[in-house]
This record gives C-alpha cells, structure tokens and sequence, in this order.
C-alpha cells in the first residue's frame, strides 16, 4: 500500500460568496481503495486531537508512515498505519487542532467546489467543532488528547463539553461511543492520574447532558521523562491505544456493527452529507445502508393484499407471521449488510408498513390488533438474526427454510399480483402450481442456465413443494428492452407478418421471439403476438393460423332471422343494420369465440399456467401484451399481458371479467402503448430502448383536400364524417410521427417503423379476398427488404451489452479506464452467425474515440459454457462524460449497444458497483459458473492490460491522447 502525499482530509473556512463551508478531500475513499480487500477489512479508527506533542507521537507512534514528508496544512488530516494496513483491523488515525485558539481556521479561503453548510453558522471554529463532534467521532473508535497542547485543563474540559452539548450523531447503543485517553507530558504516574480526576470532576461540574451519550470512557496515560528512548516512552501509549481499540472491536463485535472498508466509506459520505445540512437530528444509519436500494414503494399494498388472501377458514393471522418475517428479513439483510439490530431494523423500516397494510385489510382480521401483530413479526426477526449471526445461515436460506416448514399451511394461497417469496415486488412469473415470483427472486431463487445470460431454472416450488422446473429469461439490469409493436387492422395484419418473414430471413437461425424483450399488439397485431410470444409459434405457422382465423371470422357476416328481408334493398339495407345493431357486431361473436379457443385452446391463460400447456418445464420468455379498452364511457386503456407493472399499486388493475373491447377503438397505434408499458416493466431504463413498430397500411393520399362550400345532407352529413373520423385512427402514421418527435435525436435510429401505402387496394379490415394483394404490397414496395435487414440488425445489435469489471477509480475530473466485457444475450451462436452473415467481411467494437477490439464472432464463445465473452478497455475522460459502444461494420456503418449512450457513473449504479451494503440479488451469479470463462477473461484481461502499458509508454503519449472520449 503506498502513502499518499496528500493526507489533508478537511479544511474548514468561507467560500467567496462569504457562505462557511467545508472542503472534502476524499482521503477516506483513497485509504479505501489502497486496501488489499476493503470488502472484508474493518478499519478502526483512532483521533489525536493536540499540536506540537501529538505531531512529535505521530512520529514515534507510527515510524513507517514518515509523518513530516507526508503532512499537509488541512484542519484535520488522515492516514492509514502502514504497519496494519494488510491486517484484518487495519487501523486508521485522524489527526488536527480543536480551533480552541486564536489561529481560528476562518481565516482559509476555500475553493468554489467547498460544500457549503446549510445551518446556521457564525465562525470557522464553530464548524470545525461540529466536524470533530458530529462527524469525525461518528466513526471513531479512540480519541487521545494531548493535555499539554491545550492551554490548560479549562479548555478540554470546554471542548468536551461542546461536543456533549452538540450530542453524538450516532443511533447505536452507548458503548460504541468513542472512548477518550487523555496524554500527559509528566514525570510522574500518580501526577497524570490526578489529572483525570480532576478532568472528571470539571466534566461532571461543567458538562450539561448526559457525557456516557457521547463518550464511552475517559482514560489516562502518562509519558514518562527523556530518562528513556522515544521509543520506550511512547510504548506506553502505543500499548494503551492498541488496548482500547482491541476492546473497542469487541464492543462492536458484540453489537454486530463492524465495518468494512467499504461499509465505512459509503456511510461516511452519507454522514457527511447529513452533517452539512443537520446537525439537530441523529444521523440514520440503518437509513443509510439502504440508499439506493430502497424499501419497495408498494410494501404496503403487497402485505395488505396478502394478509387478505391469507384470509381463509383454517388460517389464523399468526401463522402468516412467520412467512412476513422472513421475506422483511430477507430484504435487508443481505451477505454485505451490516449486523444491525433486528429490532431497530424492524422499527425503522417495516413496522409503520406493517400496521398500515393490517389496518387496511381489517375487514378479514377485525379482531386482531395490528400492533401485537407487529410484535410478533419482530419477535421472529430477532429469531432468525441469531441463526443468521451464530449458525451463520443467509437470509435467503432462512426464507427457503422457514416457507417449505410452513408448505401445509401457506400452499392454498395464490395471487396473480404480488411475488409470493419476497411480497416487496410484483409477479412477473407463474409456477406450473399457481403461485408467483418476481424477476429477482427467480435470480435468487433459481439457477443459471449454462449458455445463457439472465436465464434461471426454478426447479420447484416451496410454497407447495410440486416439482415442475419454470425456465425464466429476465433483463439485465445494465440493458434496455427491445419492443416489437404491431398496429391492428383485421385483415390487413398479414402485412407485419410478411414484415416479420423478411425480418426472419435475416435472422437466420435466431428465432424473433429470442431478440424482443416486449411485444405489444392492437386487435389483430395482439393476435399476431399471441401466437408469436404466448405459443411460441414459428412466422410461419403463425401465419398460417393468421389466416384461418381471418378466413373464418370475415367470411361470413351476420345472416338475418327473415333472409327475404335481407335482398338487394333499401329496406334490406336497413334490416341489415338494425341487426347488427341489436346484436353489438357485424359478425358472429360466437364463431370469433370458437375459432381463438380452437387456435389458442379452450383454457389457456395469458398469465398463468392451465391445462393446454404442454408437459415438461415451463418457459417464460419475453413479456407480451394485448392492448383493449373498457365499455365505460371513459373507454380506458388496458393492457392484458403476461406482466404486472413494476413499483405501482395492483389495485389499478382490478376489473371484472367481460369488460373490455378491440383496444384498437382508441389506440389503434401500439407504439406508444408499448413505450409505456416499458418504462412500467423496466422504470431504470427510459433512455436507449430500441423498438420495431409495424403498421396495417396506411391509406394512399387524396388528391384533393378541398373544403366543400355548401354540406350535402347525405354525402357530407354527420354520419359519414363521424364514420371518416372513425375510420382515420386506422391510419397510425400520424402518430408514429408524433411519437418519434419526441424521442431524442440520438436514439432516433433505434426506432423503425415498417408499413406500406394502400394503393388501390381495398382498406376494409375485413376484406379476405385481398389478403394477397396486401401481402404483395409489402413484397413489391421499394425499400422492404433493406428497412427489414435494417430491423434485424437492430434486434441483432441489442442483445450485446458491456458489464464493467470491477471498481472504476472514484475521479469525476481525471482520465478514467473503463475496462469491461462485452456479453451476449439470449443464444449467442444463433446471434453472433446471423449477424455475421449480415456482415461477412467482418466488424469490430469502437467507441467515440476509436476501434477498442475486434469483434472476435464465433472465437468469442466459450469452448466449454457457449456464453460470449470480449474484454475491451479504453479511456473516457471523466465519470460523468456521455460515450457510447458501437459495432461497426467495414462500411463505417455503426450501431450502439445495449444500454448506451451512457455514463461511467449510471454504469456504476446500474451495476450497483456503488452498493457497499448489498444488492437485492443477494450476489447470486447471472450466469452458470464457468472455469473456462474465467480463465479466458483472465488472459484476455492481461493482454488488455499490456496494452495499457504500451499506451502509457512515453513513446505513445500523442496516440493516446487521440484515443480518448471526448
């Protein structure tokens, strides 16, 4: 570990705007970084609070750190023992002045970049005491005064005092406090023990409030006289120090609040943050460990439901409690999450929930009282934390444990709307037994797919023990969804099948349905996606069904009761319309019902598992919807699909069974419906989503647009123009146009639509006879074929995503290395050969700055697991500067990647590389484990390294300062 220059940690002074302010110079992320493993590493932390005496025991205290060449004129300084720095409790020491005297640190101009304060503060002094108080001794274990550095006994004795009265910032029980050691310059044992007394009794006069809050012990030592070696004379304190410390570890050992390196520096920030804008209030801790990571928004919905289908005859409310505690328990506490108490988790966190969803679910428990509910859920936590604590069992298995006990009792409850193991989220995915689990528990719960990125096998239940294994594919976190959108039209849906046949000839052997994320359709287009996504047909046979059902549906329109009536009449004419009138269609529903249950199957569900499902594992692939609208008089929108949204109340999507109609009545464009629905699903990506929008046709323009001067009652009346309106939301190019508008100019080229003008061809939705001709129109437009390759290269492109390796160094104004891997979703051999016999004289990877690799192809697949793999690395200029990855062909020609354009630091928190405390997936791997991978990465990883010396080499200076992103 190498010491830093520059051990300046604070300055304290007034910024130009004449604001008091704060200079921060993250000296505590520098230490952490230089740590062999701040992952495991628990630092402790020592203060030495003095002058000359406590630089001239810096020295003897710590010889190898070379205290005078590495010092710095900031008003708190810290460093890292040199000595313990590869130990388990390396220990961290914290030096400066009080700003008792008369060099107040007022007199420090800061930089405009200083953190202002946001209370009330008059003077340097002031806020260096707050600093100290409020801040520093937070996470400070052992503070040595140095008395003869004072200008007597009255000043500590005030300093103490200032810091009792500011209070300690911490919420963890008293012992933690940090413990005082008063150091004195004296010649004799018996004079430094007076001292202490005497420091105690001027405390226990002077201190107003209670000093055990803030400090956990007051301890002496004195140094003996220069009869001694310095360093024999400071062995004494050396030894006190290392004596508390050791004790001090014990404490917070006993109270499971050790922190790791990296657990100290993210609490740190937070705390600091705090600090500059309250110092009133504690700082919340357990708040803290969850930033970024918060507790679901529809906690309480999801318990309140629960509780209420757990509402049945042979169910009590207490046996809910055990399977509540569990999944709140699972929540927090994952393998990087600091040991808090259960109890004050439960207060801080769960228990306001927990009473609320009780109170709203009190029809099904009215004798039951939410707060001894609440009790017993926090008795079973505290239960659970001392397996986690002493038999050393994760969360997560806990949870496996407690609901197979609980099998018999919990098997009966089902729900379409909430993750039954873990109740924070909402159902994404249906066991072939009924109940329900969320995108991240089949990642905690499941096991990886070999060959597959983000494809897990859930291979049983353990609500109800059956055993049929559900195969789930889920986004990664670091992508945006792919959206294939197709407008409805009856008849005229055969034209984005014959889009989809060209998109498919370029595909190759990768099916469509393994490169969309999300399908959405309107009338016939959700027909088109049930049978591509809910049946996993092939384009072809879902053609084939397309057409049966057109066929058999518009055949034939209603007959009437009197055919006599119904000849060529105006009263004919009239009977005809009255009936269709009475009857609410033009066509036979019951014939339209038959033939969708001969196709689709009498009993099969859009979300959930019945009886037409084949045998063997299930799959749950992309998500896929049918857009409808209610018969209420608002005509709202619904999507019926085999999703719920992300983070939004359920109730929104309680209706009765036989409400809704064709949704192409009001959005007959499934474009926007979809974008929707997206940022619903996936809310962390709203920016690079990539989408195929395929309409119905749209009608040839008139040539004459002419207003005429006088309303014929018959051709220009209310009916006809009421039927035009109607019939003009069938053309959706409008909104194509006014969807893309607002989408941003960079992304533009991810978004596609494909459609054909009507010329001379009947516009009827329900002209069978003209199927062929639509399915020519598409054949013989100019331009098909190339906007269909366009496409697929498109869906191709997004399955490839970049995952950084690792930590990137915390420089928001330097040059930074991104160094990562590229990797490949979905089945990669299908991808990578469909898009290299798109483009067989070859691509490459590039940035903004330049080429960063080859696109190695089939050589990037592992020989072992299939999985796609490329290490890349070059430099972007700093954090928070936008860039992108392309694949870009021999033409020049390129295509963004999965997830980009992007920031360094969205990447970081994408990744949750900044979650010190855990992530929701509890660390469980994306992918099988795979010693060939590994070692690939490694090797590849070297020689991405080795150009990375190459490239600092004075000799390539010039070149790579070309290659940076700009």
């Amino acid at each position: 570990m190498q010491q830093m220059n520059n051990v300046g940690w604070f300055d304290v002074g007034m910024r130009d705007d004449s604001r008091m302010a704060v200079s921060e110079y993250s000296r505590l992320k520098e230490i952490a970084s230089e740590l062999a493993n701040p992952q495991s590493q628990c630092p402790m932390v020592c203060a030495l609070l003095g002058r000359k005496n406590k630089d001239h025991a810096l020295q003897q205290l710590f010889p190898r750190n070379n205290i005078k060449r590495h010092d710095s004129d900031a008003n708190i300084k810290l460093r890292s023992d040199l000595v313990s720095s590869d130990s388990h409790f390396p220990v961290l020491f914290a030096d400066g002045d009080t700003g008792q005297r008369n060099h107040a640190p007022t007199s420090k101009r800061l930089q405009p970049a200083a953190h202002p304060v946001w209370w009330d503060c008059k003077s340097g002094k002031t806020l260096l005491l707050v600093i100290w108080a409020r801040l520093v001794f937070l996470f400070t274990d052992v503070v040595c005064i140095f008395v003869e550095d004072f200008s007597g006994l009255d000043e500590i004795v005030e300093f103490l005092d200032c810091c009792v009265r500011l209070q300690s910032a911490s919420s963890l029980p008293h012992d933690t406090r940090p413990r005082i050691i008063l150091v004195f310059q004296t010649t004799t044992e018996q004079v430094s023990w007076g001292k202490r007394k005497e420091v105690c009794q001027r405390l226990q006069d002077t201190v107003k409030g209670n000093f055990d809050s803030t400090f956990s012990g007051v301890h002496a030592v004195w140094l003996p006289g220069g009869w001694l070696s310095e360093t024999a004379r400071y062995e004494r304190l050396r030894t006190m120090i290392s004596a508390q410390l050791d004790s001090m570890r014990i404490v917070r050992q006993r109270h499971n609040n050790l922190l790791s390196a990296n657990n100290l520096k993210a609490l740190f920030q937070t705390a600091f943050e705090h600090t500059l804008r309250d110092i009133e209030r504690p700082f919340d801790l357990i708040g803290a460990t969850r930033i970024g990571r918060e507790v679901s928004p529809c906690l309480i919905t999801n318990l309140s439901h629960y509780f209420k289908i757990g509402s049945q005859p042979e169910k009590r409310l207490q046996d809910l409690a055990p399977s509540v505690a569990s999944a709140l328990f699972m929540d927090h506490y994952t393998p990087e999450m600091i040991g808090l108490d259960p109890r004050m988790v439960f207060w801080a966190l769960y228990r306001p929930a927990v009473i609320e969803a009780l109170t709203e679910s009190k029809d099904s428990w009215s004798d039951f009282c939410p707060t001894a509910f609440a009790a017993m859920i926090e008795y079973h936590m505290d239960t659970l934390f001392t397996r986690l604590t002493r038999d050393m069992i994760s969360s997560v298995d806990l949870r496996k444990e407690q609901l197979m006990s609980q099998s018999g009792q919990l098997s009966s409850i089902r729900s379409n709307k909430i993750c039954l193991y873990c109740l924070c989220h909402s159902a994404q995915h249906v066991l072939a037994c009924g109940h329900t689990v969320c995108d991240r528990c089949v990642q905690v719960f499941g096991t990886p797919t070999k060959g597959f990125e983000y494809r897990f096998v859930v291979k049983g239940c353990l609500y109800c023990l059956y055993q049929r294994p559900l195969i789930a594919d889920i986004l990664p976190p670091i992508m945006s969804p792919s959206i294939l959108a197709i407008d409805g039209g009856g008849v005229r849906g055969v034209i984005p099948l014959e889009f989809l046949f060209l998109i498919q000839e370029n595909l190759g052997d990768c099916p469509l349905q393994d490169v969309v994320d999300l399908a959405i359709g309107t009338s016939s287009g959700g027909l088109i996606v049930l049978g591509l996504f809910l049946m996993r047909w092939d384009i072809s046979h879902c053609a084939k069904t397309f057409d049966q059902l057109a066929t058999r549906i518009f055949q034939q329109r209603r007959q009437s009761t009197f055919p006599w009536l119904t000849r060529q009449s105006i009263l004919g004419d009239m009977t005809r319309w009255i009936q269709w009138l009475l009857h609410d269609s033009c066509y036979d529903s019951r014939v339209f019902d038959i033939a969708l249950k001969d196709a689709f199957g009498k009993n099969r569900r859009v979300f959930g598992v019945s009886s037409d499902d084949p045998s063997g594992s299930l799959y749950a692939g992309s998500k896929f919807g049918v857009v409808t609208t209610s018969i209420s008089k608002d005509t709202n929108t619904f999507v019926i699909g085999n999703f719920n949204q992300s983070h939004r109340s359920c109730d929104d999507y309680d209706l009765g069974i036989g409400t809704f109609q064709d949704g192409g009545l009001k959005h007959n464009f499934a474009g926007e419906i979809a974008q929707q629905i997206s940022h619903q699903i996936w809310p962390y990506s709203k920016e690079s989503t990539r989408m195929l929008s395929l309409g119905t046709g749209a009608a040839e323009p008139q040539s004459n647009h002419s207003t005429p001067h006088f309303r014929h009652i018959f051709r220009d009346g209310f009916m006809r123009r009421g039927f035009d309106a109607w019939m003009s939301s069938m053309d959706t190019e409008c909104d194509w146009r006014r969807m893309k508008s607002r989408i941003n100019e960079t992304n533009r080229p991810d978004y596609h639509r494909l459609n054909v003008t009507l010329r001379g061809v009947p516009s009827h939705i329900d002209a069978v006879e003209s199927m062929d001709d639509y399915r020519d129109l598409v054949l013989l437009q100019c331009g098909s074929a190339r906007m269909a390759r366009e496409a697929a290269i498109t869906f191709l492109i997004s399955r490839f995503y970049f995952v950084l390796s690792g930590e990137v160094a915390d420089n928001s104004t330097a040059l930074t290395w991104c160094r990562g891997t590229i990797r490949c979703k979905g089945p990669a051999r299908s991808v990578i050969m469909a898009l290299q016999g798109l483009h067989p004289k070859g691509l490459s990877y590039a940035s903004d700055c330049g080429m960063v690799g080859s696109f190695t192809g089939l050589d990037g697949l592992c020989s072992s697991c299939g999985c796609y793999s490329h290490p890349i690395a070059f430099l972007v200029r700093h954090i928070d500067k936008v860039f992108n990855i392309y694949i870009r062909a021999d033409n020049k020609s390129q295509w963004k990647i999965n997830g980009f354009p992007a920031t360094l630091s969205s990447l970081i928190v994408k990744q949750g590389l900044n979650s010190s405390f855990g992530q929701a997936d509890h660390g469980y791997p994306s992918r099988a484990s795979c010693i060939a991978c590994d070692i690939a990465e490694d090797r590849m990883r070297a020689r991405v390294q080795d150009r990375r010396r190459k490239r600092d080499s004075p000799d390539s200076r010039d070149e790579r300062r070309k290659r940076i992103c700009n």
